[in-house]
């Protein structure tokens, strides 16, 4: 059994990420997700993903789309690319230097997890739209596994600037 940790959009933006994933999820009979940045991923501990995540203190992250892509990878079939910035490197620095695994970080939104050729992908890309900006204020811990159904969230904290380490 390992965890993640994810950056969770705010209601509206998570809104808004939902509708694009589950239409895609039943248009290619793919599971259905939440939207999420992975931040780290392969933890065995999970108190250590707790002690982790309590280190991080942010404000909401206004994180910014720099482009679609595709890849061969299941996990990242197709998603919105996001700007590594300075507060979304900081909070993997932070996760990165309390947590006794390596994960390799590119920040993106997977819209959908299913093997498609590259012409499917192609066709999907030029039919969504994303938004400049998506924000994100809460980082979430879940149990994961290669089934997404058994995904399960199992502990939440709200970025918020005022909260100390």
């Amino acid at each position: 059994m390992t965890y993640s940790i994810w950056l969770v959009p705010k209601y509206a933006d998570a809104k808004h990420l939902g509708i694009i994933i589950q239409k895609l999820a039943r248009q290619y009979a793919a599971p259905g997700f939440s939207a999420h940045i992975t931040l780290f991923s392969g933890i065995k501990n999970l108190n250590e993903a707790k002690s982790a995540v309590r280190l991080v203190c942010s404000r909401p992250i206004k994180a910014k789309v720099v482009g679609i892509g595709t890849s061969g990878n299941i996990w990242k079939t197709l998603f919105f690319q996001i700007k590594k910035d300075s507060t979304i490197a900081k909070i993997y620095k932070t996760l990165d230097d309390s947590l006794s695994n390596r994960y390799s970080f590119c920040p993106h939104v997977s819209l959908v997890y299913k093997n498609l050729d590259k012409d499917e992908k192609a066709k999907i890309k030029s039919g969504i739209k994303a938004k400049p900006f998506y924000t994100f204020d809460r980082l979430v811990i879940i149990r994961s596994s290669k089934n997404v159904k058994k995904w399960q969230k199992l502990y939440s904290l709200r970025l918020d600037a005022t909260r100390r380490a």
